[in-house]
């Protein structure tokens, strides 16, 4: 008996460490720039220091017909993210090819396709293992599939969930030499939004926002076991859903 307690008393510990410590590692660490501005890198040093894996991908991306547009990186806080952007004018489509860097963490490679609609909203179609902690935006549709890992898959899964749920919209045509332009604006707006909202403070330090209580909070808690393992299998499931019935 002495020894079950031992266990579920260190089990409670634990759980409630990630939920006290967590939210304050954020709140203190965690920054996100004051505006999103990328400078575009070399294209062959960017592909020499990045993997087999991501290399292989970039030349299927540019053997579907989509054209490279360029690479840059975002570092953030406890993470450094590579990423290629490429766009095709058939399908009005952007392609983004992304590798993750973080401490203790094995690097992930990830695609991840957008389209954007003349009235605003998006449609997001990745395979990230990891679901978004940013709350849900009704403008931005996000269907993950973690388990398709193989690019024209995935680029079928897209075409579907568009004329399933999309074949009324109308796509935004992004002019070449103008799509790191677009990102930007799109990951500035975002910005703005959990600004609104109250999860990142309006104030900057060093041209850097920090997260409020609020949002340090609810976001690192969306991060804690075992709230992920729901959060994970609903968000999964529900992409799922979507597809079957597309």
């Amino acid at each position: 008996m002495d020894f079950l307690n031992w266990v579920l008393g260190l089990a409670a510990v634990f759980i409630v460490s990630q939920y006290l410590l967590g939210p304050t590692m954020v709140y203190f660490s965690q920054k996100l720039p004051d505006k999103y501005r990328f400078k575009l890198i070399d294209p062959s040093s960017f592909l020499s220091e990045r993997g087999d894996i991501f290399n292989k991908l970039h030349e299927q991306i540019l053997a579907n017909e989509f054209r490279y547009v360029g690479s840059s990186e975002l570092q953030m806080s406890n993470s450094s993210i590579y990423f290629s952007i490429y766009y095709s004018e058939e399908r009005t489509l952007t392609c983004t090819l992304m590798t993750a860097h973080a401490a203790h963490h094995n690097a992930m490679t990830q695609i991840e396709f957008t389209q954007l609609y003349t009235d605003g909203s998006a449609l997001n179609v990745n395979n990230n293992a990891i679901f978004s902690a940013y709350p849900d935006w009704d403008t931005k549709e996000c269907y993950r599939f973690p388990d398709i890992n193989d690019f024209n898959s995935l680029l079928g899964a897209m075409d579907k969930i568009i004329k399933a749920l999309k074949s009324d919209s109308a796509p935004l045509e992004i002019r070449q030499g103008k799509e790191f332009e677009v990102i930007e604006s799109h990951l500035n707006y975002e910005l703005e939004r959990l600004i609104d909202i109250g999860w990142v403070s309006p104030v900057t330090v060093n041209g850097e926002h920090r997260f409020t209580v609020l949002g340090a909070l609810l976001m690192t808690w969306k991060m804690c076991w075992p709230i992920r393992v729901l959060i994970n299998k609903v968000d999964v499931n529900r992409s799922r859903e979507v597809l079957e019935s597309a």
